[in-house]
């Protein structure tokens, strides 16, 4: 009776073999550093007027980027009226604006920085959550993803994004209708004129809450895993 061959064990993946935690961790460390950079590059622009990155046009006038502009919904047209009249229309239609984005070319210094306002909640999230993201991935490639340094990362990450999307939302708003009063005539609105469209990025809300579950799920794998390891 002849012994049993043994199976010669499977090469690795070439993904499992190309990303590697220390490739990743080094992947996320810079995508981080380009954000951080490109965040204080774009608030230091506004606020120095010396230019616009990826800025509109001027309404009204082609090829001249506008150096401060905000898009602005519906409810906060009511002043300058919102039915469309075009001669393209057909007899007895109208149409309705869906928005419509205020932009200038010469800023003032307080339009510039309100301007400036309204850009660094959004960009403080995006560079705060790669900042978690690059200590997760370090740890991760030093001693594993299921560790109890892991799901903590994982639990603080999760609770950044759930209510940084919610603080972004209160201070990108209130920071929208400031530079609303210094771009238009007449009375600036208030936060009762709110418009629906600037509310919270809730696929960001949602992603933060599955961390947080997730982190859960960690935690429990991690005293499992050392558990295991205290008994062999």
């Amino acid at each position: 009776m002849s012994a049993p061959t043994l199976k010669p064990s499977k090469p690795r993946r070439r993904l499992g073999r190309v990303v590697t935690p220390a490739r990743l961790a080094t992947a996320v460390t810079c995508v981080f550093w380009v954000f951080t950079i490109g965040t204080v590059l774009q608030a230091v622009i506004a606020l120095t007027r010396t230019g616009a990155l990826f800025g509109p046009d001027v309404p009204g006038q082609p090829g001249q980027s506008a150096l401060v502009w905000l898009d602005i919904a519906p409810p906060l047209l009511q002043h300058a009226g919102t039915v469309l009249i075009h001669s393209g229309l057909a007899p007895g239609v109208q149409g309705a604006w869906n928005g419509a984005t205020l932009g200038t070319a010469h800023p003032t210094a307080g339009q510039a920085l309100a301007f400036t306002l309204t850009l660094l909640p959004p960009g403080l999230l995006r560079v705060g959550a790669l900042y978690l993201a690059m200590r997760l991935a370090r740890t991760a490639a030093r001693g594993g993803v299921y560790t109890v340094q892991a799901a903590r990362l994982v639990l603080i990450l999760g609770w950044w994004l759930l209510a940084g999307a919610l603080a972004v939302f209160v201070a990108d708003g209130f920071a929208r209708l400031n530079l609303l009063g210094q771009l238009v005539t007449w009375p600036p609105a208030n936060w009762l004129h709110w418009p629906s469209s600037w509310g919270p990025s809730w696929p960001v809300v949602w992603f933060g809450l599955g961390l947080i579950i997730f982190a859960r799920i960690m935690r429990v794998s991690a005293g499992m895993r050392a558990d295991l390891e205290g008994t062999v």
